[in-house]
């Protein structure tokens, strides 16, 4: 797996925001605007903006991440996603996801089309290539799947979402097919600017399925790698719970995904 699609992934799932158990009323409106600073060993690497609408049983959510301090030096990389689609009885259906990345030699794109959780239509640059030892990724690979933004979309019927933590997201991010499975670990408080409160700690197992290889080093790591935990946040009156926070251990250090800033408005109730 490209460094660039892991972490893509990764920060995805960190900035993807909630997800219903039902519908929501008709009249509700719930908004969510997010700043995130990622880090590495301590090191600010980068900032990401996050913006999601939740109306009318659909949801609209937009991603920004671009390079900050140090990291302007290596890479401009500047990163846009955004995904849309709807919620009902239970499930998460997205309809669109995108991806644009700039400023590289290597332009990523990603335009995809899903229709009742099962990919329609697919164009991903660079293509992925056919290596030895590589798992093809099937038709069925592409079937009762999210994409990487939505996948952050997290039933949560519990006031702390600690139920949050008993899920399993299987993501296809336009390469690559994987779950992350989610597990309950704990409470603690968190406070930023917009925002303070109980959040719910999830430990994260990352489990890949298909596009992978599954001889390098990189892929076998992070299968490993017992050092992933996201920490959710419910949206009161909803049924939802977005991520608050992600960490990820690394041999060059912890990534840490939190936020600077976060404000939640409206209800769904």
């Amino acid at each position: 797996m490209k460094p660039f699609r892991s972490f893509a992934a990764m920060s995805a799932i960190a900035m993807a925001l909630v997800g219903l158990p039902m519908v929501a009323p008709a009249a509700a409106k719930v908004s969510v605007d997010g700043t995130y600073e990622i880090s590495i060993a301590g090191w600010g690497i980068a900032r990401a903006t996050v913006d999601l609408t939740i109306a009318n049983g659909k949801y609209d959510a937009t991603l920004f991440m671009a390079p900050k301090g140090v990291a302007k030096i290596v890479t401009a990389v500047r990163t846009s996603v955004d995904a849309s689609g709807a919620l009902r009885r239970g499930d998460v259906l997205p309809n669109t996801y995108n991806v644009s990345a700039d400023e590289i030699d290597r332009p990523v794109r990603v335009a995809m089309r899903m229709n009742g959780g099962t990919v329609s239509s697919l164009k991903a640059q660079p293509p992925l290539k056919a290596l030895d030892g590589r798992i093809a990724v099937t038709n069925a690979h592409r079937r009762g799947i999210v994409d990487p933004l939505s996948s952050g979309l997290i039933p949560a019927k519990a006031a702390d979402a600690r139920d949050a933590c008993d899920h399993t997201m299987k993501i296809f991010d336009g390469w690559t097919r994987y779950d992350v499975k989610l597990y309950y670990k704990g409470e603690r408080k968190v406070a930023t600017e917009g925002y303070s409160g109980s959040a719910s700690v999830c430990g994260a197992r990352w489990v890949p399925v298909a596009g992978h290889r599954p001889h390098k080093r990189e892929v076998q790591y992070l299968a490993a790698n017992k050092a992933l935990e996201v920490t959710v946040v419910p949206l009161p009156g909803t049924g939802y719970a977005i991520p608050y926070a992600v960490r990820i251990g690394t041999p060059n250090g912890e990534i840490k995904i939190e936020p600077s800033q976060l404000a939640i408005t409206g209800t769904g109730v």
